[in-house]
């Protein structure tokens, strides 16, 4: 008999799920994935939870196997048509994700960075806006500061935008469209 991996099954991915919603909730904030998740890559985890046959998917840098797509049942599209996008961090951003439209700014794309650290690192960012009571200093390690700057063009004409995922090998942070960040200090 095969054994299912755990990220597939219902209660993990409900686990993942409020957690999820916590960091969403709380920009700045990292959760520990591995531990609601088992021993698999954080990205994955998040992906199996949010992907469905409803939304696109682009693995825009070629990180996931190729027998995980069955599983995520997501239809794959090109990085400028994708619901959810899986990126390095470390890498340049060489695309326009989907930024929604003012009649419906829910259609706009979902970035997942692949990070080195999410608790170390010479980056050090401010975040401050909803859910974050005053400003909260986070660092950073494996993030391309262009994926900053594109973000604030992205978001420059709210609530258009998009929200993104940082994960390590291990947590995950959220930076939705209406936090700001400061950057204090910069290692790429």
């Amino acid at each position: 008999m095969k054994k299912i991996e755990a990220i597939w099954l219902p209660e993990v991915q409900q686990n993942v799920f409020r957690g999820l919603m916590e960091v969403m909730s709380r920009p700045g904030k990292s959760i520990n994935l591995a531990e609601l998740a088992g021993n698999v890559m954080p990205a994955r985890a998040l992906l199996a939870t949010l992907l469905d046959a409803e939304v696109t998917f682009c693995d825009h840098n070629g990180l996931l196997d190729e027998s995980d797509w069955p599983l995520l049942q997501a239809k794959k599209a090109t990085v400028e048509h994708a619901n959810y996008i899986l990126c390095h961090g470390d890498s340049a951003v060489d695309f326009e994700p989907m930024l929604g439209e003012l009649s419906s700014p829910e259609h706009s794309a979902t970035l997942v960075l692949v990070v080195e650290n999410l608790s170390e690192g010479s980056s050090h960012l401010t975040f401050s806006g909803p859910g974050v009571n005053g400003e909260i200093s986070v660092k950073v390690a494996g993030l391309n500061r262009d994926w900053l700057k594109q973000r604030e063009q992205w978001i420059s004409s709210f609530p258009l935008g998009v929200d993104l995922l940082l994960v390590d090998s291990s947590r995950v942070m959220a930076i939705p469209r209406t936090t700001k960040i400061e950057v204090t200090s910069w290692d790429m």
